[in-house]
């Protein structure tokens, strides 16, 4: 009804809550549901089958496990939380140097970059969104400068896709994942794939701030996105 054309599904697989939460279920259920989609929808509506993998550096086996249980179409790779921590989420950032939090965020974040085990790395200013836009603590990202640009360069340099993620544009922060500034950045560094996600949580945000997100990508040196089948990247060419 949208005439949105296709999107990937990327359920959340958290890896420290592999087992308490019982995602092995949840990750066969979901793939029989695609494939039931597909069937269902045939050419008229593009599904991509992918998982959003959180936290993977945190049990490499168990991470090995998941990317083998079934095919799939993509690879999104998160973090929400760091160790030993909730996810950023549920904090109140009370008597937290929101700094050392960052600090140790981009830290693991530079640790997956590394591994190369996804497609597109996901949400890069995840802690943000909440320190800013719940808490209005007037983070400074620019103070990450040096993590983000090793990130960057590590994902441009292995070929790995950059997450424009939408959803903040819909919240308090008012503003993507990440930002402008970091988009045309990602570029200068040979950054060639870019994939673009609403953060669907519902039905009703499927979609939502992509067109804004297309305009964006394309004001930071893109001409084209990316979508991904089996693994492979598609590049479509952004008007």
């Amino acid at each position: 009804k949208k005439g949105i054309l296709g999107f990937a599904i990327t359920d959340h697989v958290e890896i420290n809550e592999f087992y308490s939460r019982n995602i092995e279920k949840r990750i066969r259920q979901g793939h029989f549901e695609m494939l039931k989609a597909r069937a269902a929808f045939g050419q008229s509506l593009i599904l991509s089958y992918g998982i959003e993998l959180g936290q993977m550096t945190y049990d490499m086996d168990l991470t090995r496990k998941v990317l083998s249980m079934v095919d799939r179409d993509f690879v999104l790779a998160s973090l929400h939380c760091i160790r030993g921590s909730e996810d950023f989420y549920y904090m109140n950032f009370e008597d937290t140097d929101p700094y050392a939090l960052l600090a140790e965020y981009y830290e693991e974040l530079i640790a997956i970059a590394k591994l190369g085990l996804f497609d597109s790395m996901a949400h890069i200013s995840y802690p943000v969104r909440y320190m800013n836009g719940n808490y209005d603590l007037g983070v400074d990202l620019t103070r990450m400068d040096d993590h983000i640009e090793t990130l960057l360069r590590i994902l441009a340099q292995n070929g790995k896709a950059l997450e424009l993620n939408t959803c903040g544009m819909r919240e308090k922060i008012g503003e993507p994942s990440p930002t402008l500034r970091y988009l045309k950045r990602f570029r200068e560094l040979g950054g060639e794939f870019l994939t673009i996600g609403s953060d669907a949580h519902s039905a009703d945000v499927i979609g939502a701030g992509i067109q804004e997100g297309m305009s964006l990508a394309k004001e930071a040196g893109f001409d084209y996105f990316t979508f991904y089948k089996k693994r492979q990247p598609r590049l479509l060419q952004i008007y």
